[in-house]
């Protein structure tokens, strides 16, 4: 285990691919949080008192969220994809013939970059976010109630989008298709639940992007019918990351 690991770690940090989608996260996520931000300091004496009501100071900072997933979800996808699509995996298998040492030490190592990479990005992008909220007093401390647990919560988000891409990746082998599908599930998946929201809003509680509005987000957006509450979005994460384990551990476990 300990030489697998060390094998996918050097060929995840010698992908080119790994420093643009996480550029790519940096650049959307950060930089349109902080565009948000500034756009509610710049404007705060004239806004309407239904629009301040709404504003979260911690959920305002990860607008970009929304954006900055998708990168890290083709992080996921390409740490295995890669290696389907150039053929490697042969060689990958010759030196690990053990499937399952080789699913989890991969899985190890795209997690553990992910979750530090989230947990970074969604600190930065709140303290960010916070330093321009401060010239109207507007901004929140990490020691106020429930906003740790928020940024934590969104940059563990994050590391679950990716896991999911990982799994999704192990699953269909290949890069455009694995794409294709975290795609679907981030942006499309909350258009179709609105549109069955006429017979249920189950639907709307069990897609993964409203689970990261309330889980990022200190206010009580949950009271909105289609939200989910902030133990079922967590609960929505975990039934996400474990089908998608579970599906690429069962193809990875068949053959090559």
């Amino acid at each position: 285990m300990t030489a697998a690991l060390h094998a996918e770690w050097i060929k995840l940090r010698s992908l080119r691919s790994t420093y643009l989608t996480m550029l790519c996260a940096l650049a959307l996520g950060t930089g349109l949080g902080f565009l948000d931000t500034t756009s509610v300091a710049h404007h705060w004496t004239t806004m309407s008192a239904q629009d301040r009501a709404a504003f979260d100071p911690v959920g305002d900072s990860f607008t970009g969220l929304v954006f900055a997933q998708l990168a890290f979800g083709v992080l996921g996808v390409l740490a295995i994809s890669t290696e389907y699509g150039t053929g490697m995996i042969q060689t990958t298998l010759a030196a690990t013939p053990r499937r399952g040492i080789l699913y989890i030490a991969k899985a190890v190592v795209v997690g553990t970059v992910a979750l530090l990479l989230g947990e970074t990005f969604a600190f930065g992008t709140f303290l960010l976010g916070q330093a321009v909220l401060t010239t109207n007093h507007l901004d929140v401390s990490l020691t106020d109630p429930g906003v740790l647990r928020a940024v934590s919560s969104a940059g563990l988000y994050l590391w679950v989008v990716a896991m999911v891409g990982y799994g999704v990746g192990a699953f269909l082998r290949h890069t455009a298709a694995g794409i294709a599908v975290m795609f679907g599930v981030i942006f499309l998946a909350w258009p179709a639940a609105r549109a069955l929201e006429t017979w249920s809003y189950l639907p709307d509680k069990l897609v993964l992007s409203n689970a990261a509005d309330v889980l990022g987000q200190v206010h009580a957006l949950a009271v909105k019918p289609r939200l989910p509450s902030l133990g079922l979005a967590y609960l929505d994460l975990l039934i996400y990351l474990v089908a998608a384990l579970v599906l690429g551990s069962w193809r990875t476990s068949r053959d090559a």
